[in-house]
């Protein structure tokens, strides 16, 4: 999305409260030993600026898929109850295979997403990290073009893209023939076949940059290692140089301004921030 500029104190807000719901994000997988690591534009942060990119406004988070189950399974008794846990079991508005957590009293109301009756609270992304085997086979290739067909049948559904937008129309025409529920369980199943958790391989295969681009040895993702960001410690990657190269390429060259983006939404509400005000 092309970049709308907040206000320093707007933008100030949005971010307080995304580390607070970090911080309660990394309390639970401290308590439970979970793995987790600054992924994306907020890894990118921590390294380029120790913090976030000036104009971000999200934080991303990316855990090995044992760890992100695990996750979502504990949720409903240790998360705080003033968050919720945004995902395919949570939320029937949900649309995408990774999940979110949202601090409740709070809106963060995009215009894509404006005519869903959902949580619409400020959130961060959590995204699970797939083993991989062999990410040169015919069949992982095909995987992948299903597994994100599907989530474009999905934003179909919800009359949030169209078909034409897609880039596989013609697979996205033939599993808009099955349910919405049909269609989730097909995806989790082919996301989630690899169940070898020692794979050479791992990588996101349900984020925005790209199986390929987010594709790296898992010995340069883990084990995790502490990063500071925004003055505090948390877990990065154990190889951040070449995560973010691949991803980004020349990652410490800032980008022109024309390629600043963020998530600007039509309408935000800090909750208790506003109240202290």
């Amino acid at each position: 999305m092309a970049l709308r500029k907040y206000d320093d104190v707007t933008l100030n807000k949005l971010h307080k409260v995304q580390l607070e719901i970090l911080d309660e994000f990394v309390r639970v997988c401290q308590k439970n030993n979970l793995t987790y690591f600054l992924v994306g534009g907020t890894l990118l942060g921590a390294i380029r600026h120790s913090g976030f990119i000036p104009w971000d406004d999200d934080i991303d988070i990316g855990m090995p898929r044992k760890d992100y189950d695990k996750f979502l399974e504990i949720c409903n008794k240790e998360l705080d109850k003033k968050y919720f846990l945004d995902c395919f079991d949570t939320n029937n508005e949900h649309y995408f295979p990774f999940a979110k957590i949202r601090k409740d009293g709070t809106i963060f109301d995009e215009e894509w997403s404006h005519h869903l009756d959902n949580n619409k609270g400020i959130f961060i992304d959590i995204f699970p990290f797939e083993n991989i085997s062999n990410p040169k086979s015919p069949w992982f290739k095909i995987r992948a073009i299903i597994i994100s067909s599907i989530t474009d049948v999905l934003l179909y559904k919800a009359k949030i893209k169209k078909v034409k937008e897609t880039h596989h129309p013609l697979v996205v025409s033939v599993f808009n023939l099955f349910s919405k529920p049909i269609n989730i369980k097909i995806q989790k199943y082919l996301i989630c076949c690899c169940k070898d958790d020692n794979s050479k391989y791992i990588s996101v295969l349900a984020g925005g940059y790209g199986y390929r681009r987010e594709m790296n040895l898992r010995e340069n993702v883990l084990p995790a290692k502490p990063i500071v960001f925004e003055n505090k410690e948390y877990m990065g990657m154990n190889n951040n140089d070449i995560y973010l190269t691949n991803l980004y390429g020349d990652y410490m060259k800032l980008p022109p301004k024309e390629k600043h983006y963020n998530h600007m939404p039509l309408n935000i509400k800090f909750g208790d921030l506003d109240e202290e005000e």
